[in-house]
C-alpha cells in the first residue's frame, strides 16, 4: 500500500465521520434511531440496502464461489429472474410487512400470534443473528491483512509484549461500526450507507476498465477453454457440465431458488430498512430499482474472479502465481480460499487502483458492520426487552438501552470472530446459522401475512422445529471431525471406508441442511395449524386490522388504491404507480424476460444443438460488457436521484412532529401508537 492508496480510505473516512456529525441532531426518538421516522425514499433505499447486503464479507464470500463456480452462477440467476419479478410485482412479504406498520418482524409475531411467541422469535432471531454475524468482522480483517501485506504481529516501542494484527484490527473494525450505529441510529447509517455505495459503484466502473484492459477476452477465452478439456464436468462456462463442482452445482441453486420464496423478508440482517420507507409502495419500487443498481456491481463480482483463474492457470503468469501459490500453501484450507482473490489482485492492481479497491472494501465492511449491529442489537432491546416491560421507557431510556445492546453485540463479535473455526464457504456457512431463525420464520411469516387461519400453536411448533434442527447441524458440523471416526469403530466395513473418508467436514453442506430444515417449517405451520383450527374451533385472524385496510386505514396510504383497472390490478400496478413508475415497472420485466429468454436458447442450444465451448464464451463476454456499459448510465440515473431522496429526507426529519409512542410496543394487538391515536380520537368524540 502507497501512500496514495492510505490517502483515498483517508479521504472517505473523513467523508463519513462529517456525516455521521451531521446527522446526530436528527435522532430525536425511538423511531428516528430504528428506521429513521419512516421517511426514506425509493433510491436512498435502493442504494443503501444494496450496500447493506453487499458487505466485504459478501464480496468474498463472491470471490470464492465464481471462482470455483465460474460463470454458473450468473446463468442460474436468469432462471431465478422471472421469480424476483413476480416477488417485485407483488411486493411479496415487504408489502405487508410495511402495511402492518410495525418496527420490527417479531413485533409483528406479537400481533399476529401472542406475546410470549414475540419474546421467543426475539431471542431465536438475536441468536441466529449474532452467530452469523460473528464471522463478518474476521473475514473483514483477515481480507486487509492479506491485501495490505500486514504482519501477523507487531511490536510497539518500549513494550516487550507482541501484539496480534489480527485481534487488534478486530477491535478497530467493530469499534467503527458500532461509533456508526449507535450515535446516528439508523438516520447516520442510512446516510453514510449511501455515500458508501455511490462511491463503490464509481470504483467499480473504474476497476472494471482497469481490468478489461489488463486481460483481454482473447486469453481468457484460451484458459477457460483449457480448463475445459483437462475436466470437462467441472466447466467454469457451460452451467450444464458441472457435476464435479463440490457445493456450487445445479442443486446449490435450484434449493436457493425455493428458500427464496419460503426466506423473503425474514432475514433481519437490515431490518432498519424493511420499516424506513416512506410507505408501502416506496418500498415495492425500491425493489425493482434494485435490478438496476446491482449491474456493474455484479459484472466486476464475476470478472475480477474469472480473471484470477487466468491468472494461476495461465503460462504467461506462471511466475507470479507461483508466488501466490506458495503463499497460499501456508494457510489454512478456508483461509486460502479467501485470500487468493484478494491476493492476485495485489498483483495485478496499480498505485491509486489498489487503494481504491482497498476503499471498496472498507466501505462495504463497514456499511455491513454498522448495519448489522444496529439490527440486532434493536431486535434484542424491540422484541426480547420491550415486550416484558409495562411502563413504556423514556425516549433517553430507550435511545440509551438500545446503544448498550449493540454494543454487546459488538463484544460478542470480537469473540466470536477470534475464536471461531470456520470449517465451509462463507455462503454455506451463511445458511445454516440463517436457518436457526428463517428454517422456521418463512412460514410463520408468509402464513401470517396471507393466510387467516395460521394459527399460534402451529408458528410455535415450526419456529422450535426449525431452530433446534438448524442448531443440530451447526453442532455436527463442528464435531464431526471427532465424531466421524469414533462413529466408524461401531459401523461394518463399508459404513467405516465411508465415514473415514469424509471425516474432515460433514456430509451434507449448509445449503442442503437450511433447505431441508425449511421445507419441514413449512410442513409443520401448516399441518399443525388445520389441525389446531379443528380441535380448538379458532376464529380466522382479522388480516383487514393487521394490515390497516378498509374501514382499518387511518393513514390513508389506501386510499381509491383499488380502483386501477381488472388487468392492472393483475400485474400489480394500482394507482399508486406514476407513469415513471410504470416505464420502470415495464423496463424491468423486458430486462428480466431477455435473460430469461437466454436461459431457454442457452439450454436447448446446449441439448439439442450441442453449442461449441467459444459459443457460451461470446455469450457472457456480451452479458459483462453490456452489464458494464449500462452500469454507466445507472450509476449517474442513481446518484442524481438519491441525493433528491436525501434532500427529502432531511427535509421530512426536520419538519415532521415526532410521534413517541411510536416505539415497538404492542398493547391489546395493536401498535402502541395507533391505540393512543384511537383512544384520543374516541375522547374528542
Amino acid at each position: 500500500m502507497h501512500w496514495i492508496d492510505w490517502s483515498i480510505i483517508g479521504a472517505l473516512f473523513v467523508v463519513l465521520a462529517v456525516t455521521l456529525i451531521v446527522c446526530q441532531r436528527y435522532v430525536k426518538s425511538t423511531a428516528d434511531f430504528l428506521a429513521a421516522n419512516r421517511c426514506a425514499g425509493r433510491y436512498l433505499l435502493a442504494i443503501t440496502s444494496g450496500i447493506a447486503g453487499i458487505g466485504a464479507i459478501s464480496i468474498v464470500a463472491n470471490f470464492e464461489q465464481y471462482y470455483v463456480a465460474g460463470f454458473s452462477p450468473i446463468w442460474w440467476s436468469f432462471l431465478s429472474g422471472p421469480l424476483g419479478l413476480i416477488i417485485s410485482i407483488t411486493g411479496w412479504v415487504y408489502y405487508r410487512f410495511r402495511e402492518t406498520r410495525c418496527l420490527t418482524m417479531a413485533q409483528f409475531f406479537e400481533v399476529r400470534y401472542s406475546r410470549k411467541f414475540r419474546i421467543f422469535c426475539g431471542i431465536l432471531g438475536w441468536l441466529s443473528g449474532v452467530l452469523n454475524y460473528g464471522i463478518f468482522p474476521a473475514v473483514s480483517v483477515k481480507f486487509f491483512i492479506y491485501f495490505c501485506n500486514l504482519p501477523a504481529v507487531f511490536h510497539i516501542p518500549g513494550i516487550s509484549f507482541e501484539f496480534s494484527t489480527f485481534v487488534c484490527l478486530l477491535f478497530v473494525a467493530i469499534s467503527l461500526g458500532g461509533i456508526f450505529a449507535i450515535f446516528g441510529g439508523q438516520i447516520a447509517i442510512m446516510l453514510t450507507d449511501f455515500i458508501q455505495g455511490m462511491f463503490c459503484n464509481v470504483a467499480f466502473l473504474a476497476l472494471m476498465v482497469f481490468l478489461v484492459m489488463q486481460f483481454d477476452w482473447g486469453t481468457i477465452f484460451e484458459t477457460l477453454q483449457q480448463l475445459h478439456k483437462s475436466n470437462p464436468d467441472a466447466s467454469l462456462f457451460n452451467p450444464y457440465a458441472t457435476t464435479k463442482i463440490k457445493d456450487f452445482n445445479i442443486w446449490f441453486f435450484l434449493m436457493g431458488f425455493a428458500m427464496t420464496i419460503m426466506h423473503t423478508g425474514s432475514w433481519q440482517g437490515s431490518s432498519g430498512y424493511a420499516a424506513a420507507a416512506k410507505s408501502a409502495h416506496e418500498a415495492k419500487m425500491s425493489r425493482f430499482l434494485g435490478t438496476w443498481r446491482v449491474l456493474v456491481q455484479t459484472a466486476l463480482l464475476i470478472f475480477i474472479p474469472i480473471c484470477a483463474v487466468v491468472f494461476f492457470n495461465n503460462p504467461q503468469f506462471a511466475d507470479a502465481a507461483r508466488d501466490l501459490q506458495q503463499a497460499l500453501s501456508t494457510m489454512a484450507e478456508q483461509d486460502a480460499s479467501q485470500a487468493r482473490v484478494p491476493l492476485f489482485l495485489t498483483k495485478v492492481l496499480p498505485v491509486g487502483f489498489v487503494g481504491l479497491f482497498a476503499a471498496v472494501m472498507f466501505a462495504a465492511m463497514l456499511s455491513t458492520d454498522d448495519t448489522y449491529m444496529h439490527s440486532w442489537g434493536s431486535i434484542f432491546v424491540q422484541d426480547v426487552i420491550l415486550p416484558f416491560r409495562k411502563k413504556p421507557f423514556t425516549e433517553k431510556q430507550h435511545l440509551r438501552l438500545l446503544r448498550g445492546s449493540i454494543i454487546f453485540v459488538g463484544i460478542f463479535a470480537f469473540f466470536f470472530s477470534w475464536l471461531f473455526k470456520q470449517t465451509e464457504y462463507i455462503l454455506l456457512f451463511f445458511q445454516i446459522t440463517g436457518a436457526i431463525f428463517t428454517g422456521g420464520a418463512g412460514a410463520v411469516i408468509i402464513g401470517g401475512l396471507y393466510s387467516k387461519s395460521g394459527s399460534t400453536l402451529g408458528a410455535w411448533v415450526a419456529m422450535i422445529l426449525g431452530s433446534g434442527l438448524a442448531i443440530l447441524s451447526i453442532v455436527l458440523q463442528q464435531i464431526w471431525p471427532v465424531l466421524a471416526p469414533a462413529l466408524a469403530e461401531w459401523c461394518g466395513s463399508g459404513c467405516r471406508e465411508w465415514l473415514l473418508a469424509n471425516k474432515e467436514r460433514f456430509p451434507l453442506n449448509g445449503q442442503i441442511l437450511a433447505f431441508s430444515v425449511s421445507v419441514l417449517g413449512f410442513f409443520s405451520y401448516f399441518i399443525i395449524s388445520w389441525i389446531d383450527r379443528k380441535i380448538h374451533g379458532l376464529k380466522e385472524f382479522n388480516l383487514n386490522r393487521m394490515l390497516h385496510r378498509g374501514e382499518y386505514d387511518t393513514t390513508g396510504e389506501h386510499t381509491e388504491k383499488w380502483n386501477a383497472g381488472r388487468i392492472w390490478r393483475i400485474l400489480g400496478l394500482t394507482n399508486e404507480f406514476t407513469v415513471f413508475d410504470r416505464i420502470l415497472f415495464f423496463a424491468s420485466i423486458v430486462w428480466t424476460l431477455i435473460w430469461t429468454g437466454v436461459f431457454v436458447t442457452g439450454t436447448v442450444g446446449n441439448f439439442v444443438f450441442d453449442w461449441q465451448p467459444v459459443t457460451w464464451l461470446k455469450m457472457w463476454k456480451y452479458y459483462v460488457m453490456l452489464s458494464f456499459v449500462l452500469g454507466i448510465f445507472t450509476t449517474v440515473w442513481f446518484l442524481i436521484a438519491g441525493f433528491r431522496d436525501i434532500g427529502r429526507l432531511f427535509k421530512s426529519l426536520a419538519s415532521d412532529e415526532r410521534n413517541l409512542a411510536d416505539n415497538g410496543q404492542v398493547i391489546d394487538g395493536q401498535n402502541a401508537d395507533e391505540v393512543i391515536v384511537k383512544s384520543n380520537t374516541d375522547s374528542a368524540q
